[in-house]
């Protein structure tokens, strides 16, 4: 199942629509970086200094880290969020490609895609905020970080995507009965995608190629109950 529709996805990555997507995307990531990054400065603007200029150098040193690694843990998270902006453009792409059989997917309203957009990030700030002292311990165990945060956010990603593909063609209701029926797969393919979105140049696609997968993956799940 899923490697049919790995493959499917990228097959439709030369899509001018999955084009046009990955550039709103990318701003709209870059934006949240860039505000992000107006947060930690102006934060520091308040800290009160020590009194000892080495010491305050390791403080926004520290904080500088800090920083790099949420963006580098939280870079899955903000494009996965992006992209659900976007989500109609490429779903409609893929439908009219292989499921023109089959009745199409309703659109979400701007207003829920945007909430369910920022609810999801939110989580997935909260979740590796809450575990922030973990990773911490564990940069002394790279692999071991790795690993958690694999996991971690391939079960947030994978449903999100599950998620906001299903409720086009579903109720909420009975897309959660879905998900939860068939929660390993969903979280395999989060844990994939997450894994895909850590290999650098790579990620900037996965988001756009990870939502056509998740189309095929739901109508594979759908279909087999």
């Amino acid at each position: 199942m899923i490697a049919p529709a790995l493959r499917r996805a990228l097959a439709q990555l030369p899509d001018p629509t999955f084009r046009r997507v990955l550039i709103k995307s990318l701003l709209v990531s870059l934006v949240v970086f860039v505000l992000l990054g107006i947060g930690l400065w102006a934060g520091l603007l308040v800290v009160p200094q020590t009194g000892y200029g080495w010491l305050d150098w390791v403080i926004g040193a520290l904080s500088s880290l800090g920083f790099l690694l949420g963006m580098m843990l939280l870079f899955p998270a903000v494009m996965t969020a992006s992209i659900g902006l976007f989500l109609d453009d490429i779903a409609d792409a893929v439908e009219a490609r292989y499921y023109q059989a089959d009745p199409p997917g309703r659109p979400l309203a701007t207003l829920p895609a945007v909430w369910s957009a920022l609810r999801f990030l939110g989580i997935v700030l909260v979740v590796n905020i809450a575990l922030l002292p973990l990773y911490a311990i564990l940069l002394f165990f790279p692999p071991l970080l790795y690993g958690l945060s694999l996991l971690v956010n391939g079960w947030l990603v994978g449903r999100e995507y599950f998620e906001a593909v299903a409720f086009r063609y579903q109720p909420r209701a009975e897309a959660d009965l879905l998900r939860r029926r068939r929660r390993g797969d969903v979280w395999l393919c989060g844990v994939l995608i997450v894994l895909l979105l850590t290999i650098p140049l790579v990620n900037f696609l996965v988001p756009i190629v990870a939502t056509a997968f998740m189309v095929h993956v739901y109508k594979r799940l759908r279909a087999t109950g």
